[in-house]
């Protein structure tokens, strides 16, 4: 990444607490102005430790200050139109991928197609390349349940794939030497 494409300092206006916080909302900035790709916020979010979700909440409070109210895929709009924003948010919650931060301050991210839901479990924003909107406490819950959900499942999924390449492992060395002629 170029210095160009990387958001600087200068823009930052809000009160996040450590350097992490600072580059996670400039992050979101550049991706919000165009200047990043949607990939690039999601690096900056991973490459935080599962033990810095204080750093996660941080950046969560500053996003919340610049939040505006309402919904990006819920307007006002009764019925038909209500059913086609709910198809399109269970779209983007089943093509979702996770991270969660375990720690004392625990925090978690879903990254869909178009959108990065961040919450801590009683708060939450759902940020797209449109903008930033604050999360209901009810809706937060079940988001960070949701987060937490998919990674134990990948752990469980990764667990159970090592396990079975361990196995492999064994079964195919123990052939191999089954297969070795003794010396007589």
């Amino acid at each position: 990444m170029s210095s160009e494409n990387q958001p600087g300092r200068s823009e930052w206006s809000g009160a996040v607490s450590g350097e992490a916080g600072r580059t996670l909302i400039s992050a979101v900035r550049a991706w919000q102005a165009g200047q990043w790709s949607q990939e690039q916020v999601v690096a900056q979010f991973t490459a935080l430790k599962r033990q810095e979700g204080s750093e996660v909440r941080a950046a969560l409070d500053s996003l919340l200050t610049l939040a505006t109210p309402g919904n990006p895929a819920l307007g006002s709009a009764q019925d038909a139109a209500h059913e086609t924003a709910t198809d399109a948010w269970r779209e983007e919650l089943m093509a979702s991928r996770a991270r969660a931060w375990s720690s004392q301050d625990q925090a978690g991210l879903l990254v869909g197609p178009t959108v990065l839901i961040l919450t801590d479990g009683s708060r939450g924003v759902v940020m797209s390349s449109d903008g930033t909107r604050p999360l209901s406490s009810s809706v937060s819950g079940s988001l960070m349940l949701l987060c937490q959900t998919i990674v134990l499942a990948q752990d469980a999924l990764d667990s159970q794939t090592m396990g079975d390449l361990r196995q492999q492992r064994i079964e195919s060395a123990s052939t191999s030497m089954s297969e070795i002629d003794t010396i007589s």
